[in-house]
């Protein structure tokens, strides 16, 4: 069938939603190209993740990396997204009715009210609405802050998919009035909207640290937190993990072995990306030149920064100033 006939046959509201959704996002054709198409393929698949079939829906594109994407979605059953090389960024979902299921090689996970699901960078996925009634939840696509990393640790379900259940309603509450905020801010029109978006997903984070916190005490390891916190604290400083296995007591290996358990990246990579981070901010709020800027957050290599930056965001560094600068403009 024709493009244009099927987009004939959505319904007025939803054409409303797309057409809403293309204008908050008319600075970055990607993003909105995605928010769009995945707006479109609802009810156009039907298809249950935990039976060995084949789906014969297109795989939809992967959220634009240092891109915020997120949506407040009633998925009716046959809703379904694949992506069998993952993404390059976080995803999170918040269920508030009826029920999910991902998919992660040949387990299911299903999802239900309460339930907070975490895919992490590069975990081929399914996910689906599961039964007839639709799924309704929040998500969220997003790279972490460098301190956030702590408040990514929830139990892991399975390689690549960590989830832990709020059972409290008066914290399922607070939860889901900060994805309203954090939507509200993400489609604003002002230069600081992502900047509020964050501060609206960064307290989703505390809250389920918060209630993990209460229900299994002692879920991060102390010395791995203390770790975190001195990568954190000193990241334009060299760093070796032998100096960080004699600050907390244990062998290199031992460390390392338990960091990469609980954080679900190895030391080197955690300090790679909190490193990232601050560069992001600077080119995105400072004329530094690139080496400068390499320099200043401890690569001791502009060339291998420059890597880096890439691999991580998808652009090299000029290329997401640019890209940035843009953007802060339309806003002025």
């Amino acid at each position: 069938m024709p493009n244009a006939q099927k987009f004939s046959q959505l319904s007025s509201l939803r054409v409303k939603r797309i057409l809403r959704v293309w204008h908050y996002h008319t600075h970055n054709r990607n993003a909105c190209l995605y928010t769009v198409l995945l707006s479109f393929m609802h009810n156009h698949a039907i298809y249950d993740p935990v039976f060995p079939e084949v789906n014969p829906q297109p795989i939809p594109p992967t959220p634009p990396v240092g891109i915020w994407v997120a949506d407040h979605f009633s998925a009716s059953y046959g809703y379904h997204i694949r992506r069998p090389a993952g993404t390059r960024d976080w995803l999170l979902t918040f269920t508030l009715a009826g029920v999910g299921c991902y998919r992660l090689g040949d387990q299911p996970h299903l999802c239900r009210a309460g339930d907070v699901m975490l895919l992490e960078p590069g975990a081929m996925h399914d996910y689906a609405t599961f039964q007839r009634q639709p799924w309704n939840f929040y998500w969220v696509h997003f790279l972490p802050r460098p301190h956030w990393v702590e408040w990514l640790q929830l139990p892991l379900r399975t390689a690549g998919l960590r989830g832990v259940t709020i059972d409290d309603d008066a914290m399922k509450e607070r939860i889901e009035q900060a994805f309203v905020r954090l939507l509200h801010d993400l489609h604003s029109s002002t230069r600081f909207q992502l900047d509020l978006a964050a501060t609206a997903l960064e307290e989703i984070l505390i809250c389920i640290a918060q209630h993990r916190e209460h229900t299994s005490p002692h879920a991060l390891d102390p010395r791995i937190a203390a770790v975190l916190q001195r990568l954190n604290a000193n990241y334009r400083e060299p760093v070796t993990i032998a100096a960080l296995a004699q600050q907390v007591s244990l062998s290199p290996s031992r460390l390392s072995h338990l960091f990469k358990a609980q954080v679900g990246r190895s030391i080197i990579e955690a300090m790679v990306s909190i490193r990232l981070h601050q560069t992001e901010r600077l080119l995105k709020y400072t004329s530094l030149h690139i080496g400068e800027i390499a320099h200043e957050v401890g690569f001791q290599s502009a060339s291998y920064f420059s890597r880096q930056f890439k691999a991580h965001y998808g652009l090299s560094p000029e290329a997401y100033r640019q890209q940035q600068q843009q953007v802060l403009s339309g806003k002025n």
